[in-house]
């Protein structure tokens, strides 16, 4: 194998961000992926339901800023771009609620949201849990929606380190999948799949990749895996300002988000714009919300973040599936369960070329992600979401990021 210029490790958004940039600036690069996929969080399965569904990333989120609807645009990914803002709806208790209720239950998050930020401006990065409202019966509503969106529970979510992301509130779908988009954006770059990287170590002329196939030598690195695969020493880092950033790496940890897909002979919402619904026991259950997907079929996807996709994920796979077909029909009835025709679900905290889902900083160390991306590491650098300050936990946000580094790396490189 012929040494490149640059290897990056990881195929997903950012390594193939990065080796976009180093394409097109003629630098040679090889792409080193654990997994037989490209796309890593952004995954489009084709195979296990009779539509795809996208495991993670699935939402073009600050769309009129992301930089992936360009492309998504050039290679024909179908996305929505509907205002989908009040096409929420929720089942509580044994009957559908009216708008005025849902508008309440949204007013609830807002208020949460507002508290967060009025914190932030005076400094406090104490857990989000301290400042939130006590909202009555939309507490536990807006405690689950916090998880999904930071894909962790409050009292573990640094109250800084969540207002560094910036939202436009511009979120639209990707409906022929995202992580069908990334595969393709992938298209001529050098990728090696099923080639896991063991060990980056600087050397005095570059770096050193340890693999199972032995050793490869470039001038740089890139490793743009999550933060929790970093943490695990699943990659030894070699002794230097690498190796410290572990210590940052540490505090900014991927959370837990899981999904339960289940397709279905005919839509069960009767409103074509519905995008979300919300089943709510009452107390003390936790709330659980479905994705309502209309297109390439009918689809209602659930969604489990924090301690609640843990406790899901440790109850095995069949519970999981059982516990989001239980309350599929507790809001729709015998018809709701009828209309089944297959079922799938995540499993991103045991995968171990990912372990989690995607990144947050913990309580008091809400500048870790703005110390960790302004870090000099010398040859070895890192990019992905959790190295993007603004849009921290996103797909668009890891591919930036890949590039961002990338055209650093080039200029050292090209000395």
């Amino acid at each position: 194998m012929q040494n490149p210029d640059v290897i990056i490790v990881g195929a997903g958004a950012a390594g193939v961000g990065a080796g976009i940039e180093l394409t097109e600036r003629g630098i040679s690069c090889l792409i080193l992926e654990a997994a037989d996929r490209i796309g890593g969080r952004a995954f489009t399965d084709k195979t296990s339901l009779s539509h795809p569904w996208d495991h993670g990333c699935h939402w073009f989120h600050s769309a009129d800023k992301n930089p992936l609807v360009p492309w998504a645009d050039k290679l024909g990914t179908r996305y929505n771009r509907e205002d989908w803002e009040e096409h929420f709806e929720i089942w509580s208790a044994g009957k559908w609620e009216d708008r005025e209720t849902v508008h309440k239950a949204r007013a609830a998050l807002e208020s949460a949201y507002e508290a967060v930020e009025d914190a932030a401006e005076e400094g406090n990065d104490d857990a989000m849990s301290s400042v939130l409202p006590d909202d009555g019966r939309w507490n536990r509503a807006s405690r689950y929606i916090i998880a999904l969106l930071h894909s962790e529970d409050p009292e573990r979510l640094s109250i800084l380190g969540a207002e560094d992301y910036e939202d436009t509130e511009k979120n639209w779908p990707v409906i022929s999948g995202y992580g069908d988009l990334i595969e393709r954006m992938a298209k001529g770059l050098n990728i090696r799949l099923g080639l896991a990287a063991t060990a980056v170590v600087e050397t005095p002329t570059g770096i050193r990749v340890e693999t199972v196939e032995g050793a490869i030598e470039a001038k740089a690195a890139i490793i743009t895996t999550s933060t929790n695969v970093l943490s695990s020493g699943a990659i030894e880092i070699g002794h230097g300002p690498a190796r410290d950033l572990l210590d940052l790496i540490a505090d900014i940890p991927c959370g837990a988000y899981e999904k339960v897909a289940i397709t279905l002979s005919h839509p069960l919402v009767s409103d074509p714009k519905t995008r979300f619904t919300m089943v709510d026991p009452g107390e003390p259950a936790s709330p659980l919300d479905f994705q309502v997907i209309q297109e390439p079929g009918p689809m209602m996807i659930a969604h489990l973040g924090g301690d609640f996709a843990r406790e899901w994920i440790a109850a095995g796979e069949p519970a999981r599936m059982d516990f989001a077909l239980e309350r599929l029909e507790m809001a729709f009835g015998a018809e709701g369960r009828a209309a089944v025709t297959g079922i799938a679900t995540t499993n991103w905290l045991e995968n171990p070329f990912v372990q989690g889902a995607y990144s947050y900083a913990l309580p008091n160390r809400g500048t870790r992600r703005h110390e960790m991306i302004e870090a000099d590491t010398g040859r070895i650098a890192f990019a992905g979401e959790a190295f993007s300050l603004a849009w921290q936990a996103t797909a668009h946000g890891a591919y930036q990021s890949g590039r961002d580094v990338a055209a650093r790396v080039a200029g050292h490189v090209a000395r």
